[in-house]
């Protein structure tokens, strides 16, 4: 079929069927698309409707989407967030966003919210919950940022149902336990299992720790590059500051633990742990081991989320149960409240 004339915006192509129209978008640029139209009246008010939602969407101020690729779109959330990630965190950013772009439409405003559901679905029959909600919290993440950036219009991923995690048993080590792991331990080992023990620091907080940030006059460390992304203060007992003095000192600006390697520690505790019978703990069950064993002592969760860098007290809540007076000295509370409310019980009616 001839191709008709463009003049009013519609027309047929001799390669394609159906009825397409041409029309100037709302940052000028012209536009060409097919149409749902079986004839040319259909597809005159196809077009008189983009038209109008073009011209609607200019007096509102409201911009399309762009052009992006999920996969353009991720790489510039990538560089963005190579400033605000601690170096550990934002190296398995790359598995994530792998993960995403190969499971993702190509262009990023086809990502739906029933996009969205399905890698959940799909994800969720393959991979613990906890992976899934990392994996699409940095999504939500990256297209929030892409509608910050007027590169999309909405965030179709916010308010997505997540898949249910278990909460499970928080895995602490028993005094003895300890000991026994530390004395199969290699001499590498043993001063940063020691300090994850002795003050509940994360494996990365440790292991980034610079003796410019040390300040055993005063028996704390600073810890400059946390998980949370703020400065937080840790108070060192003795035992922990005995770890400290053991180690030789360097210059200012390098590693207390300088030879050590994150993921072989990781590797390395667990075979330690099997020598010695200990099942289901990993290294940062000695941070759990610090917690718990500060609520078994009677240290009150507030402070306990304090010396871990919890962000919210829900966090410390899994601790609440190893508090054998925890809930029996909360509601007490109510009985200095409620002191004589109590009438006295009426006698009986002879």
């Amino acid at each position: 079929m001839p191709r008709a004339k463009e003049r009013d915006g519609v027309f047929q192509r001799t390669d394609r069927s159906g009825w397409w129209v041409s029309y100037v978008d709302g940052k000028g640029e012209r536009k060409k698309e097919k149409v749902t139209a079986a004839t040319r009246t259909q597809a005159m008010t196809a077009l008189s409707q983009i038209k109008t939602r073009i011209e609607r969407d200019s007096i509102l101020g409201v911009k399309s989407a762009s052009e992006i690729t999920t996969a353009d779109l991720l790489k510039r959330f990538k560089t963005y967030q190579k400033g605000q990630l601690r170096p550990t965190t934002f190296a398995r950013l790359d598995g994530i966003l792998e993960t995403l772009k190969a499971a993702l439409p190509t262009l990023a405003k086809e990502i739906t919210r029933r996009a969205v559901a399905d890698y959940i679905l799909k994800r969720s029959e393959t991979v613990a919950a906890g992976t899934v909600t990392k994996e699409v919290s940095t999504l939500k993440h990256a297209l929030r940022l892409a509608v910050e950036w007027e590169l999309l219009t909405m965030n179709p991923a916010q308010g997505a149902k997540l898949p249910q995690q278990s909460e499970g048993r928080t895995r602490y080590l028993s005094p003895t336990e300890f000991k026994a792991a530390l004395v199969a331990a290699p001499d590498w080992m043993r001063g940063p299992m020691a300090m994850a023990a002795f003050t509940g620091m994360r494996r990365g907080e440790i292991l980034g720790l610079c003796w410019k940030d040390v300040d055993l006059a005063h028996q704390r460390v600073y810890l400059t590059e946390t998980k949370n992304g703020t400065l937080r203060v840790v108070a060192l007992n003795a035992l922990a500051a005995q770890v400290v003095k053991s180690l030789p000192v360097g210059e200012p600006g390098t590693l207390i633990f300088p030879d050590v390697d994150a993921a072989r520690l990781s590797v390395y505790t667990r075979r330690v742990f099997a020598s010695v019978g200990i099942q289901d703990a990993s290294f940062h069950s000695l941070r759990h081991t610090a917690a718990s064993w500060l609520v078994m002592e009677g240290v009150d969760l507030y402070a306990v989320g304090r010396i871990l860098g919890h962000k919210t007290p829900r966090m410390t809540q899994r601790y609440a149960h190893l508090s054998p007076g925890y809930m029996v000295a909360a509601v007490n509370k109510l009985d200095s409240v409620f002191a004589g409310a109590l009438p006295e019980p009426k006698t009986s009616m002879e």
